[in-house]
């Protein structure tokens, strides 16, 4: 049986090895082969593992298909969609998630249920269940692909989502064609009122129905650097409290029942309809599913009079969770919920299990408060490598916060939000309890805050390192130092001289890379050499996100760079200069150019030169500074290394074509190898007269897909490619990054080389 769950998980998995998803004739021959080896040999093993890769490989057919129903390009059209999202009515949010029932449309085929994302702007108020008739802009989705920040193709596959659509009321309105509501809507519509006079009622619907839309911006923080993000949603840990306190009730009912065989299994299966309850209210969300599938494990297996050991109960609820959803394994939560379990195991494994029954009360509480410092400390250290993977670093404070806030949590809060949901038909006792839940949380959320500042985010060098930790952590009480010190030693002299060999050629690489980051449409370039780094536009900000804060500085982190050395502000749209002042409150870079008049900034203009790690920028535009600078004043500079040694490179923020003209009149524009398209390809730039003199070899436009110019014009793609000039483009490439030595250039780009995967779009152009 455990061959059987290993094989299966192991062929569940085999989808993120993936470039491109394998052919069903050679499914088959795997079965075949599978087949075979079970007649000879009479083992399952292999015919297991190959019916675990057809079944993922189906779904991810099904999942792609579903994809392909969706047109190209956006297309308006008619959908009538089941909102699945749950929505609290203090809360309102634009964003929801919907199954598509009908496509009113002749140029889509709707084969099968479509899963979208769905923009609503001024939406009226929505609930879950309801049907709608909505005038959409459809289209597919297409993400930021980078060396690291967030995955938005990655997180629509973990989620099932197949496409998006923009509410876009015109010629039609949308239309409400049914009023229902889900059961679980009308729960949360019956408890918000209840928390209304409550101060942490976000956090408590969080704690309920896992429903987390309402946490600020800093609250998010806050979790993140005290470690408590995952007790304050339905986790796992839950689920088995609800399972304790449904037994508990079951057992109390028991008591009262006649003492019949007919109601012995009475406390599990009153645990187990807890625990499914919970569950239920929560959506369903990964945590809640594993650690339900092993209650019902548990419960099944003690019914039957089945011993099965703690690992080979989480073999088979892994087997069960990637059985009933192959796309699972493409979020953290999979990655986290099941680390953490296999962590706790690890400790059961390698940890004394001698009894304290006969120890003194005192050295018994001692022994249990020595036992929950070892399992944070477990957990912090064998979680590294996830974490890092993940979110790019770790909260130190971790260790602390949770041995303080989870048996508060556990004991005090999650029982009072339990009791609260289930007596919301008794108003004033339900109301009562949501109160003492409110108060219990404040302990909790003012360790969170003063956790604030202890995430620290890890580079990716560090990787091996981690691992390493993780590994040494594991086998250290199987392999106790005294008696395996050289086995220690000879592991920290080649992780010492792997790191030292590393940390010097980064140093001694006499080259530098220009690394034009995939920002949708606007424009981030980095500069780097040697570890420090001089950054040209920040790309786009909306509310209190920027591409600074999600895109610029995980990259950064990834890099094991915290300082920026200097920053370049083309001119003053939103597109290329929004990110500035998180980013410099963030970094404080030492110089700061602009060709506007900013604060602590230095006229980027025409003629002035500055040298760094051994590139000389030249500025070649604008003729002066502006009050604010628009396209026709876009700082251009022409980088490479000092003495005109090597390949260049012309960034040219947004200019015009008269400006082009302009300057190519007024001062003399090297020739450059690279040339960051001004003005994402705008019709209005890139003038013959500027190919001529500059004479690029390659072009690298930064523009996003589905952006309301129709950028990039076709007419100047086509100009570029008339020039014997190869395109790149961010939308097709991802991260475009450019290696500069002294004789020769070479690109990647990020979608082709390094982040390749069967999920990418497809149809996006190909080197």
């Amino acid at each position: 049986m455990v061959q059987i769950f290993i094989a299966s998980i192991s062929g569940y998995l085999s989808l993120h090895l993936f470039n491109v998803l394998p052919s069903y004739w050679f499914l088959l021959l795997l079965i075949v082969v599978g087949i075979t080896v079970f007649i000879v040999y009479r083992s399952v093993i292999f015919i297991c593992f190959s019916l675990a890769i057809f079944w993922v490989v189906f779904d991810a057919n099904q999942y792609i298909n579903n994809i392909d129903n969706i047109p190209i390009n956006s297309s308006n059209v008619t959908i009538d969609v089941s909102i699945s999202t749950l929505f609290n009515e203090n809360i309102p949010s634009e964003y929801f998630e919907a199954n598509v029932l009908n496509l009113h449309s002749e140029n889509v085929d709707f084969v099968a249920p479509l899963q979208l994302m769905i923009f609503w702007e001024d939406a009226p108020r929505l609930k879950q269940g309801q049907v709608w008739r909505l005038p959409v802009r459809l289209s597919r989705i297409v993400g930021r692909v980078n060396q690291a920040g967030f995955d938005r193709e990655q997180y629509a596959l973990s989620r099932s989502i197949h496409g998006r659509a923009v509410v876009v009321p015109g010629n039609s309105t949308p239309i409400r064609l049914s009023s229902s509501r889900s059961l679980r809507q009308q729960w949360l519509d019956n408890v918000t009122p209840l928390l209304k006079n409550t101060r942490y009622q976000s956090y408590l619907t969080a704690l309920t129905f896992g429903l987390r839309e309402g946490l600020e911006a800093q609250d998010w923080v806050d979790l993140r650097d005290s470690g408590l993000a995952h007790l304050l949603a339905i986790s796992g840990l839950h689920i088995g409290l609800a399972m304790l306190i449904g037994w508990w009730l079951g057992y109390l009912l028991r008591l009262c029942l006649p003492q019949t065989t007919y109601w012995l299994w009475l406390p599990l299966l009153c645990g187990l309809l807890f625990a499914f309850g919970y569950a239920w209210l929560a959506g369903f969300s990964l945590p809640t599913i594993r650690a339900l599938l092993m209650c019902l494990l548990v419960g099944g297996l003690r019914m039957w009079a089945i011993n099965w050991r703690p690992w080979q109960i989480l073999l088979a609820t892994l087997s069960l969770c990637l059985l009933w959803d192959p796309f699972v394994s493409y979020s953290a939560g999979f990655w986290l919920s099941f680390g953490a379990v296999i962590i706790f195991l690890i400790m059961v494994i390698i940890g004394d299990s001698s009894s304290l029954a006969d120890l003194p009360w005192q050295h018994r509480w001692y022994q249990r408060l020595k036992q929950l410092c070892k399992v944070q400390g477990y957990l912090l250290l064998l979680m590294l490598p996830i974490q890092w993977w993940w979110f790019g670093g770790i909260s130190f404070a971790a260790p602390l916060t949770n041995l303080l806030a989870v048996p508060w949590l556990s004991v005090i809060t999650v029982p009072l939000v339990l009791i609260g949901v289930i007596t919301v038909w008794w108003p004033a006792l339900s109301s009562l309890l949501w109160i003492l839940a409110d108060i219990s949380l404040i302990p909790v959320l003012h360790i969170a805050a003063w956790s604030n500042g202890s995430w620290m985010l890890l580079p990716a060098s560090l990787t091996p390192v981690l691992v390493i930790i993780a590994v040494i952590t594991v086998i250290w009480p199987l392999l106790p130092l005294m008696y395996f010190r050289w086995l220690y030693i000879s592991a920290i002299f080649i992780v010492s001289c792997w790191w030292w060999k590393t940390h010097n050629e980064n140093y001694r690489l006499p080259g530098w890379t220009l690394t034009v980051l995939d920002v949708g449409h606007g424009l981030a370039i980095l500069i780097e050499k040697q570890q420090r780094v001089f950054i040209y536009d920040t790309g786009n900000a909306w509310g209190e996100k920027s591409i600074a804060q999600s895109v610029i500085e995980p990259i950064l982190a990834y890099k094991g760079i915290s300082a920026i050395d200097g920053l370049v502000l083309s001119h003053s749209d939103n597109d290329h200069a929004g990110g500035s002042d998180y980013l410099i409150q963030r970094y404080q870079p030492l110089k700061k150019y602009s060709s506007d008049q900013r604060n602590g900034f230095s006229a980027c203009v025409m003629g002035q030169k500055w040298q760094w790690q051994g590139l000389e920028f030249a500025v070649k535009w604008p003729p002066a500074t502006t009050l604010r600078a628009t396209n026709s004043d876009s700082c251009v500079i022409h980088i490479q290394a000092l003495g005109g040694k090597g390949p260049s490179v012309l960034l040219t923020g947004d200019i015009d074509a008269k400006s082009e003209l302009v300057m190519l009149t007024q001062i003399q524009v090297e020739q450059a190898d690279v040339i960051v398209v001004p003005h994402h390809g705008s019709s209005t730039s890139s003038t013959q007269t500027l190919l001529d003199s500059i004479k690029p070899s390659v072009a690298i436009v930064s523009i996003g897909y589905f952006n309301p110019w129709g950028l990039p014009s076709a007419a100047i793609k086509q100009r570029y490619q008339a020039n014997n000039i190869d395109w790149i483009s961010t939308q097709d490439s991802g991260q475009v990054t450019v290696a500069i030595n002294q004789n020769n250039y070479y690109i990647s780009q990020q979608r082709y080389h390094n982040s390749q995967a069967w999920y990418r779009p497809q149809w996006l152009a190909t080197e």
